[in-house]
């Protein structure tokens, strides 16, 4: 798929297979990027397919047991997928079933993978998250530390400013920190939650409060059944303004005003007949 839109940019359908790949991996700021190059380079015509994909894959997380279904399918044919054994990996942590290695074995299976690949930032991101939930935090701030200078981006600062909240006691820090990372990713509710919690530890009250509501507002938007009914709504009218204006309030309202203003965009092109005919 890189080579295809390598070699035929303004070709949408190898954007479009990239895009779904990095959801089922759950690479949300790997698609923001690909998302907006793929915008900028696709025939015009093509653009809304590539805002579908970007809004799916900001929005939408795809049911846990699909996902793992398709990454094991994907491991199966391929296993040197480095890329789909850590999203396989980040799921079993984060959501441990009975057929999944125990949490020791899980950890150490991300170590090693980790040691062989310094540079993958999803294994990072996805072994200090795990180190997290399993109460090791010396273990994964020597992952912290060692974090390449170069690729701390919203994942390292979201994960930089938990270890300052939970465990070195800096929310000071932390404030700074999530709200960093709230620039690039503004639908993560936890790190709404998160910054909600570092500003009460400060006292600041009306910061706290303001950064909890977010979290109830995102929350409720993003709930899986309305959201989809939604989506899909909106997906199957793609020639129709009011659908497409709908799309743009829903990206307003989670913060995402680029992908709501491109959704605007897309809207105020089609034409005023095939839009009253339809």
């Amino acid at each position: 798929m890189r080579k295809g839109v390598e070699l035929a940019p303004a070709d949408v359908e190898s954007w479009r297979l990239l895009l779904q790949i990095l959801r089922v991996e759950n690479r949300v700021i790997e698609s923001q990027r690909l998302g907006w190059r793929a915008y900028e380079r696709v025939n015009p015509e093509s653009r809304r397919v590539v805002l579908m994909e970007l809004t799916l894959s900001l929005l939408a997380e795809l049911p846990d047991a699909a996902a793992r279904r398709t990454l094991s399918r994907w491991i199966q044919a391929d296993p040197d997928d480095l890329d789909a054994r850590v999203a396989l990996f980040g799921r079993q942590s984060a959501e441990p079933s009975a057929d999944d290695p125990d949490r020791a074995s899980l950890l150490g299976s991300l170590e090693n993978l980790l040691a062989t690949h310094p540079d993958h930032t999803q294994a990072r991101e996805t072994l200090v998250t795990a180190l997290a939930d399993a109460g090791e935090p010396i273990r994964g701030r020597v992952l912290l530390d060692q974090w390449p200078e170069s690729t701390r981006d919203a994942r390292y600062q979201k994960l930089r400013g938990r270890w300052d909240l939970e465990y070195d006691h800096h929310p000071e820090n932390a404030v700074e920190l999530f709200r960093a990372a709230l620039q690039t990713l503004p639908q993560d509710w936890r790190a709404w939650y998160r910054l909600a919690r570092a500003c009460r530890a400060l006292g600041r009250a009306s910061d706290a409060q303001a950064a909890a509501l977010q979290v109830s507002r995102i929350r409720e938007i993003l709930e899986p059944a309305p959201l989809g009914r939604r989506l899909d709504d909106a997906f199957n009218h793609l020639n129709e303004p009011p659908a497409l204006a709908d799309l743009a309030r829903l990206c307003d309202q989670v913060g995402l005003s680029r992908l709501a203003d491109a959704w605007r965009a897309e809207a105020d092109q089609i034409p005023k007949k095939t839009a009253s005919s339809r």
